[in-house]
């Protein structure tokens, strides 16, 4: 069992998401962990959002923001990475809602040298927007998601039915997804984090798993306790072929080492509120 927790949620100009985020890690049954929301260039609102939910949220909450240049989600995590303190890191992103257990599932779970991939739930775009504009609680049992489900609100419920435990190890990417993460941190540290040479959108999180495995720590599974995400548009696909053509390489050398990470940062790269 793992002591200290650090959360790292990304987001990017979507106050709205992630109040509904932060609300779900309120309500944690396990509140010894911090906060590190990784914010790639929000605008004004998301700041003032942050300061007023700090002033009374049960854990610490560090606000880790850089400009806003296009999408940089590798960047602004390797600077958040860089701040964090705790031993174990936990990766999800502004729209994905924890259940009350998450915390307290991973701290559980938590294996040295271990990648800990977990799963989500799809909810429907009407139903995301009414959370957006009631701030409606999602009220976590057996006959509501059975309602959620049979209403369409939800894509699946198997996974909110299932006891915590993990898989046996895995060496594929397939069913990574980067909203829900967990390893320790000594070993994002060894990797070198994030690499920054992938810009835009996708397979950073793919190239972070691959370089995790190359450097013999094993991936299993989390079974259950999934992150409920909140229905958006999709992101731009523009840089989709280059970002595949990085992976690719990283696969065929074997990589470990990201080519440009946490240690070419620089000390004026963030502002840490």
């Amino acid at each position: 069992m793992v002591d200290s927790i650090a959360l790292i949620i990304s987001t990017y100009n979507n106050p709205d998401f992630l109040r509904l985020v932060l609300n779900g890690y309120a309500r944690q049954d396990d509140k010894h962990f911090s906060i590190y929301i990784a914010d790639d260039g929000s605008k004004e609102e998301t700041r003032e959002l942050i300061e007023h939910i700090k002033e009374t949220f049960p854990v610490p909450i560090h606000h880790i923001w850089h400009a806003d240049k296009g999408f940089r989600k590798a960047r602004v995590h390797n600077i958040a990475l860089k701040a964090v303190q705790e031993a174990y890191i936990i990766l999800t992103d502004g729209d994905c809602i924890p259940l009350p257990n998450m915390i307290a599932t991973h701290r559980k779970l938590a294996q040295p040298q271990t990648i800990i991939s977990g799963s989500r739930i799809l909810l429907s775009p009407a139903w995301t927007k009414q959370l957006c504009s009631d701030q409606e609680i999602i009220h976590e049992n057996i006959w509501n998601y059975l309602k959620y489900r049979f209403s369409g609100k939800i894509n699946r419920i198997f996974p909110l039915l299932m006891p915590p435990r993990l898989s046996p190890k895995k060496n594929k990417l397939s069913g990574i997804h980067g909203c829900h993460l967990a390893c320790y941190t000594a070993d994002l540290l060894y990797i070198n984090g994030f690499d920054e040479s992938f810009e835009g959108w996708g397979r950073e999180d793919s190239d972070l798993v691959a370089r995790l495995l190359h450097s013999d720590v094993q991936r299993k599974n989390l079974l259950g306790t999934p992150v409920l995400h909140l229905w958006h548009k999709e992101n731009s696909r523009a840089c989709l072929n280059t970002n595949d053509a990085l992976l690719e390489v990283c696969l065929d050398k074997k990589r470990q080492q990201a080519i440009i990470g946490i240690h070419e940062l620089s000390d004026e790269t963030c502002l840490k509120h």
